[in-house]
């Protein structure tokens, strides 16, 4: 004879399963956050899922339950850092005081683009590049999440900067002279006075997308816009 459990005693359990699911993902976020703190002080080339584990303060058995193998921890832990990246954009952009409008506001947008690049997750993020140069393997997540990374951002950028969407092509060549340009500048080798240095760049690139900006088809600027 069957025995229908009563209803505490369903909810009971299912409130059982769901912590434990919590906790599941819990243990999972935290190993993903020590793989990012292991890329920031160890370097890519010095991690090993030993090492995420201990930092993450977790077994080696949970840590195999998550992830049965390097490549998998890596992997994830690339998606992990493409969307702590995105949130850490996309936090920056809001601090822009609303007051701000117009070329003031496209200009405070790339001060928080270049903190944003700056920043830790950014570093870990170019580090892991140099080291897929030489890694099938990770150059393969790479290229798979930056697409991805890329679409978001462009996503992020039109709803934030909103004054652009009616630019059509113009908006990507922006976006590329930015985007480019200023990866550029943060990897640079800096030697005297760089902090103006940069200003001065930042100001420069400020300009020539205030032309990109205002261009009513009749420079340079849509010509090789309308070449893409």
């Amino acid at each position: 004879m069957s025995v229908t459990k009563s209803p505490k005693s369903r909810s009971t359990s299912e409130e059982a399963v769901s912590w434990q699911s919590q906790k599941s993902a819990m243990t999972r976020d935290r190993i993903l956050e020590a793989a990012i703190n292991c890329f920031i002080n160890l370097g890519y080339s010095n991690v090993t899922t030993a090492k995420v584990a201990d930092n993450a303060g977790v077994s080696r058995g949970a840590m195999l339950h998550h992830f049965p193998s390097k490549t998998e921890l890596i992997q994830a832990a690339v998606e992990y850092l493409h969307w702590k990246l995105l949130d850490d954009y996309t936090h920056r952009v809001s601090l822009i005081p609303k007051k701000l409008q117009g070329k003031d506001r496209r200009r405070a947008g790339l001060d928080a683009y270049w903190d944003h690049l700056t920043g830790d997750l950014a570093v870990v993020y170019h580090e892991l590049c140099v080291a897929g140069r030489t890694d099938p393997e990770l150059q393969a997540i790479l290229e798979n999440s930056a697409a991805r990374f890329e679409e978001h951002i462009h996503e992020s950028n039109k709803e934030m900067f909103k004054e652009w969407n009616d630019r059509g092509d113009l908006y990507f060549l922006a976006m590329d002279i930015t985007k480019f340009l200023m990866e550029g500048m943060a990897v640079g080798q800096w030697g005297k006075n760089k902090d103006q240095r940069i200003t001065r760049l930042l100001d420069y690139l400020g300009d020539r997308l205030e032309e990109i900006f205002t261009d009513k088809g009749q420079t340079a600027i849509s010509r090789h816009s309308s070449k893409s």
